[in-house]
C-alpha cells in the first residue's frame, strides 16, 4: 500500500532457495497508476515469473470469506495451487482461456457458425485442464482431510467438485446444445470457468452448518495441505501469511495451529492484536511491534 501522501511504495526482498542455496533479489517499485518488478537487475513483464520466484501464500483476517464468497474465489485457489504443484499447468490454463476468449467474442458477434469453429479447441483444452483440476482436487482434499481427522474437531465435514458441464456428454456435445442459449446470455455458460469447489457439513452447506471458528479451521486445513503438497513437490514451502491467526479461535486451537506450523519448519508471518494469545516454541521466531506506525523489534 502506498503511504498517503507519497507517490510509490518499493520493496525489496532476497530470498534464497532450501536446496541449492541461490539467491536472488526481487523488487517491486508500485506508484499509482503503475508496477514495475525486477528480478536480479533484469525487467519482468509477467506476474508468474514473480509468483514462481517468491511464492506466497496469504490468509486474510477473515478466511470464511473463502467459503463465503463465489466459486471464482475457489477456482482461483486451486489454480494457483496447481500453478505451484504442476509446472506446464499454467501453459494448460492460458490455452483454455485463449479458446475461451474467441468463443465468446464469436458469441458476442452472433455468428453460430464462428461459435461452433471454437467449440471443439475449447472442449479440448476443457478437458485436460479439468484432468489437473480433478487429480488436484482428490490430493489436496484427501490430504485436507487427514489434517482434519487428526485435530479430532467436533465437526463433519465432505467436498464435492463439479467440473463445469455435465460429465455424461463430451463438453462439445455440450457447447453445440447450448449454442443459443449462450447467444441469448452473451458468454459460454458451460466449462471449466464455471467449476465449483462445495464444502459440506452434516447434509447442509459449511458456511451455513459450521461456525466462524470452524469455517476458520477448515480454511486453514486447507491451506496447510496445499503447503504440504507444493512442498512435497517442489521441495521449499511457501512464505505463509497469516493475519490475526488467534481470532475465533479458542486457545487449545491456537496452539494446535502453531503446534503445525513450526513442525512444517517454513517461513512464517503471523499478526496478532494481544500480545500474548499466540505462544511460538521456537528459539528462532521473532517479535516485531507496531506502535504509531513504526516497526520495531
Amino acid at each position: 500500500m502506498i503511504r498517503q501522501g507519497t507517490d510509490s511504495v518499493t520493496i525489496v526482498v532476497e530470498t534464497e532457495e532450501e536446496v541449492s542455496g541461490r539467491r536472488s533479489i526481487l523488487g517491486i517499485r508500485r506508484e499509482k497508476r503503475e508496477m514495475i518488478c525486477r528480478l536480479d537487475g533484469q525487467d519482468v513483464k509477467k506476474r508468474s515469473i514473480l509468483a514462481e520466484a517468491l511464492p506466497v501464500q496469504w490468509i486474510g483476517s477473515q478466511p470464511q470469506l473463502f467459503l463465503g464468497l463465489g466459486p471464482d474465489v475457489r477456482r482461483r485457489f486451486l489454480d494457483m495451487g496447481l500453478f505451484h504443484v504442476e509446472h506446464s499447468y499454467l501453459g494448460v490454463l492460458s490455452e483454455f482461456q485463449r479458446n475461451l476468449r474467441q468463443r465468446n467474442s464469436a458469441i458476442r458477434q452472433g455468428s453460430a457458425e464462428n461459435i461452433r469453429i471454437w467449440d471443439k479447441p475449447l472442449a479440448k483444452s476443457a478437458e485436460i485442464l479439468h484432468r489437473h483440476r480433478d487429480r488436484f482436487v482428490e490430493e489436496l482434499l484427501t490430504r485436507m482431510l487427514q489434517i482434519r481427522d487428526d485435530w479430532d474437531p467436533d465437526f463433519a465435514l465432505d467436498y464435492r467438485y463439479k467440473p463445469g458441464w455435465d460429465q455424461e456428454k463430451s463438453l462439445d456435445q455440450v457447447l453445440a446444445e447450448k449454442t443459443e442459449v449462450d447467444l441469448r446470455i452473451g458468454y459460454t455458460s458451460r466449462g471449466p470457468h464455471r467449476a465449483e469447489l462445495e464444502f459440506f457439513s452434516d447434509g447442509g452447506s459449511a458456511e451455513k452448518m459450521l461456525s466462524r471458528g470452524q469455517q476458520k479451521l477448515l480454511v486453514l486445513a486447507l491451506n496447510l495441505a496445499l503447503i504440504d503438497l507444493i512442498s512435497d513437490h517442489k521441495r521449499h514451502s511457501p512464505v505463509l501469511l497469516i493475519d490475526d491467526l488467534a481470532a475465533e479461535l479458542d486457545p487449545r486451537n491456537r496452539q494446535r495451529i502453531m503446534s503445525e506450523l513450526e513442525g512444517r519448519g517454513g517461513q512464517v508471518f503471523l499478526t496478532k492484536i494481544e500480545d500474548g494469545s499466540l505462544r511460538v516454541k521456537s528459539t528462532e521466531a521473532k517479535t516485531f511491534h507496531v506502535e504509531h506506525g513504526e516497526l520495531g523489534c
